[in-house]
């Protein structure tokens, strides 16, 4: 009987052991997918476009200052709209118009920004590295 009380003791620490750990694995799987961000950054300028992309945590990609611009990002939480790199804005008043569009997934939710500016100047007064490619 001793055998069979020390068996079932055996059995119920496993089953409470998966019970436990399974949840953890879970959220940490899930926990993962929340914090990729990949972004597709597109610059258009006089009719030319170019497109990078930026993954951040961990900073790689195609844009070649890919830390900079995450921590930029990181330190709006990933919202493109309240970029303000504190850079000067002293730009001239040539009209190049440039547009920067930004798609994809941000921490694990969705991205889509755009905005159209009178040069490129303005366009990196506005969002420091981001889109200084």
């Amino acid at each position: 009987m001793t055998e069979s009380r020390l068996l079932g003791r055996g059995v119920a620490g496993i089953v409470f052991a998966a019970v436990v750990l399974v949840p953890g694995v879970a959220a940490a799987a899930s926990g993962d997918d929340a914090d990729q961000s990949t972004l597709k950054l597109t610059v258009t300028e006089s009719q030319k476009s170019r497109t990078v992309t930026l993954n951040c945590d961990p900073a790689s990609g195609d844009h070649p200052r890919a830390s900079v611009a995450c921590d930029e990002l990181h330190r709006v939480e990933g919202k493109f709209e309240r970029l303000d790199p504190g850079q000067p804005k002293n730009c001239t008043k040539e009209s190049r118009q440039t547009t920067a569009s930004a798609e994809g997934t941000w921490r694990g939710q969705p991205v889509g920004y755009q905005v159209l500016l009178a040069n490129p100047c303005q366009l990196k007064a506005a969002t420091g590295s981001v889109f200084a490619f």
